[in-house]
């Protein structure tokens, strides 16, 4: 299997290569949840590299479940600007997947307001600062599986050729799979089998929603690294049930697919973080093995080079999600085309100006790289 080889998914829709650009918070829209120029043009000249697909920032499904400023598909009035960024995740024909999330407990205070924030229960993110939530009603359980289903809606209408459910690092849904962060005692509790439950009613409902021709995928952390989390072994499980509701593809959330490290909750990205439940295997590998061929295999983190990429491929990944390296170098992947390797850019530039000027990154962006330290280098 080429990198450069098309796909066709599940739906009928086909991916021209492997490349696809990763989810990449931008923190950069306005107030209302929609994008400014500058955030378009961010995503416009990623994405007229030629990736096969591009998958946006996650757009938050429900007012009181933001966790940055970032594009919202909540209700009709984000379907204009909606339009606009499907179109302009097209720049070089490939395809354009919407990612949806809720925040839950990592919900914004300053963006929801501290009274509004909600969760599967009333426990507090690992996060410095973190306040604690109230527990979700059953109702307010089902109605946020309802807002789920309304943005796939959105985005269908929007003229997106897919979405992707956001079900990893932190936010709500993983929330809901979570021993940590989940101790009900209904159906949306209790039981690794009804922890599940949220997470493949989400996918039931952007599958319902989409139809049968566009693109569904998943993204999930593959285990969690602190104590007392699930499990790979788990999270198998959970793919394994995704896999029956014929999504076209889930994607693997790493910092980097060779080392077996998903984001920590407290997001610190430097220095040494305590791990519990690392596996000696390969999450890509797992999950490939157990999915078996039903949904196609994504795997992100740590994807500099082709080489890199075609290492992924062989741990049994169909996909390949860029983040950082396209975030540092926009013509990533024009310079990966041309065997033009050496001359892709290391890092970001010194200057704050000069990274929004010289790589089109928005300056509320700029801000947002540059808070988390060691997670993105410099030159």
């Amino acid at each position: 299997m080429s990198v450069w080889s098309s796909l066709k998914f599940n739906c009928g829709r086909e991916i021209a290569n492997r490349f696809v650009i990763a989810p990449l918070t931008t923190d950069a829209s306005r107030e209302d949840g929609t994008a400014p120029d500058n955030e378009l043009e961010f995503v416009r000249r990623r994405a007229a590299s030629g990736f096969g697909a591009v998958i946006s920032s996650a757009a938050y499904v429900a007012e009181d479940g933001r966790s940055w400023q970032g594009i919202g598909a909540a209700h009709e009035g984000h379907l204009p600007s909606l339009r606009r960024l499907a179109e302009a995740m097209r720049a070089a024909g490939g395809l354009a997947i919407l990612q949806i999330y809720d925040g839950g407990r990592i919900a914004k205070p300053e963006l929801i307001g501290e009274q509004m924030m909600r969760a599967p229960s009333a426990v507090a993110s690992l996060r410095p600062g973190a306040r604690t939530p109230r527990a979700m009603t059953s109702d307010e359980v089902e109605n946020l599986i309802a807002s789920f289903r309304d943005a796939a809606s959105l985005a269908r209408k929007a003229g997106f050729d897919g979405v992707e459910i956001h079900g990893a690092n932190h936010y709500a849904v993983h929330q809901f799979f979570s021993p940590r962060a989940n101790r009900r005692d209904d159906k949306w509790g209790g039981t690794l089998a009804k922890r599940m439950n949220f997470p493949l009613a989400a996918a039931q409902a952007v599958r319902d929603a989409l139809g049968p021709k566009l693109i569904a995928g998943f993204r999930v952390t593959p285990f969690e690294v602190e104590a007392d989390g699930y499990t790979l072994e788990d999270a198998k499980l959970l793919c394994s049930e995704l896999a029956k509701l014929n999504l076209d593809y889930i994607s693997v959330s790493q910092d980097d697919y060779r080392m077996s490290r998903p984001a920590p909750e407290t997001r610190v990205y430097s220095g040494p973080v305590e791990r519990s439940n690392t596996p000696s295997e390969s999450p890509v590998t797992a999950f490939a093995r157990v999915i078996a061929g039903r949904s196609a295999v994504m795997a992100s983190g740590g994807i500099k080079t082709c080489a890199d990429a075609e290492g992924a491929i062989k741990l049994g990944a169909d996909l390949v999600a860029v983040g950082r390296a396209v975030v540092v170098d926009p013509e990533w992947l024009s310079k990966v085309r041309s065997k033009s390797e050496a001359s892709i850019l290391a890092g970001l530039p010194k200057e704050a100006s000069e990274i929004a000027g010289a790589l089109s990154i928005p300056p509320r962006m700029v801000e947002y790289l540059l808070s988390r330290p060691g997670w993105i280098p410099r030159l």
